[in-house]
């Protein structure tokens, strides 16, 4: 095929446009703000399930505290009963004698049932510590995850407006290139993991970076500056600069 030096360098433009667009998609798609924001949800969505099973813990135990706090309150009114009963004297010896005996089993009840309530108090107000510091941690959280989404919008707006003015360029130089060359370039461009087109410096192709050989060298200065080349390697266009 032949091809203008001109049009040969305006191929050599266009790659050079591309890569740029191609770095910038690779620098779009692997910017640190999203692993950042994919390991803060996970740390949210633990922290939120943990808390709301600590909340229903809380809840749990109140209605326990609750129940004990009754059983108690219970215990207590019938000590004081009994000891008024006691007091009063109405009563024969018979039943002073059991209230006695009742109110030292009941006094006895009432200190396993304080222990209780004291102990369900301690896992309430561990669990209420608990339900607080999840909380605390949960609003860091989602301040943390508001800057650097501040972070990953203002980094994506400035690559994305690269790539479209990347792109715009990409289109006015296109639209200067002769069909047949361009078409040639889109394909090797398409299976050449995005490179179509890579100059020749000295002895070796920029594509693939390996040199060609003596002999064939030789033969390509031989070649008339229209001829379009192609490495023998990569198959990329091979554009003298």
């Amino acid at each position: 095929m032949q091809a203008s030096v001109a049009q040969q360098l305006l191929v050599l433009e266009l790659q050079s446009l591309d890569n740029k667009i191609m770095q910038a998609d690779t620098k779009l798609k692997s910017l640190p703000e999203i692993e950042q924001l994919l390991h803060i949800d996970k740390r949210v969505s633990s922290a939120s399930d943990e808390l709301a099973t600590v909340k229903a813990e809380v809840e749990q135990i109140g209605l326990e505290l609750k129940r004990s706090e009754v059983d108690v309150e219970t215990v207590t009114d019938r000590i004081k009963k009994d000891e008024a009963r006691l007091a009063s004297g109405n009563a024969t010896p018979k039943e002073l004698e059991q209230l006695q005996h009742e109110i030292v089993s009941l006094k006895k009840r009432q200190e396993e049932l304080e222990e209780i309530e004291l102990e369900i108090m301690i896992r309430s107000d561990a669990a209420s510590a608990r339900s607080n510091t999840l909380t605390t941690d949960l609003t860091s959280l989602q301040t943390l995850k508001d800057e650097i989404t501040g972070r990953l919008q203002t980094a994506t707006g400035e690559i994305s407006k690269l790539i479209a003015d990347n792109n715009s360029a990409r289109a006015a130089v296109a639209s200067k290139i002769e069909k047949p060359l361009l078409d040639l370039y889109e394909k090797i461009r398409a299976n050449g993991g995005g490179v179509g087109a890579a100059a020749l410096v000295g002895d070796k192709c920029n594509g693939c970076n390996l040199a060609i050989n003596a002999v064939e060298m030789e033969r390509i200065k031989s070649l008339s500056k229209d001829e379009l080349l192609r490495c023998e390697e990569c198959r990329r266009i091979l554009v003298r600069i």
